[in-house]
């Protein structure tokens, strides 16, 4: 088969689970993680509420299950704003975010720069 970036990342992806924390983690939580993630990004943290109404990723109980494992591992935290001590905000730990960092390494690295 001829050379497939897509195939290189997923390589790639391979070798960072195998070496990183990220190895404890299953693909549900890797899911969650990754909703968590791209929210931040979008300035718009998610709510424990917000996540177990991720209904396409599981049941409420097992979505609550791996939110504890990722607040266990340290790849994410909760943390409240501003006033408001009732509602909890699901944001990256640092962990969380050298994560997504190796990711992207990884991407980069799937692509041969002379192309």
């Amino acid at each position: 088969m001829k050379s497939n970036y897509y195939i290189n990342f997923l390589n790639l992806l391979k070798a960072i689970d195998q070496t990183a924390e990220s190895s404890q983690l299953d693909s549900t939580c890797k899911l969650i993680l990754e909703e968590i993630a791209v929210n931040q990004a979008a300035d718009k943290l998610l709510t424990v509420s917000d996540v177990m109404g991720l209904k396409s990723l599981g049941s409420p109980a097992t979505l609550h299950r791996k939110l504890d494992v990722l607040l266990n591992t340290g790849f994410i935290k909760s943390v409240f704003q501003g006033t408001n001590r009732r509602t909890k905000f699901m944001v990256l730990t640092p962990m969380g975010e050298a994560y997504f960092e190796r990711l992207s390494t990884a991407i980069t690295q799937a692509i041969p720069q002379n192309r």
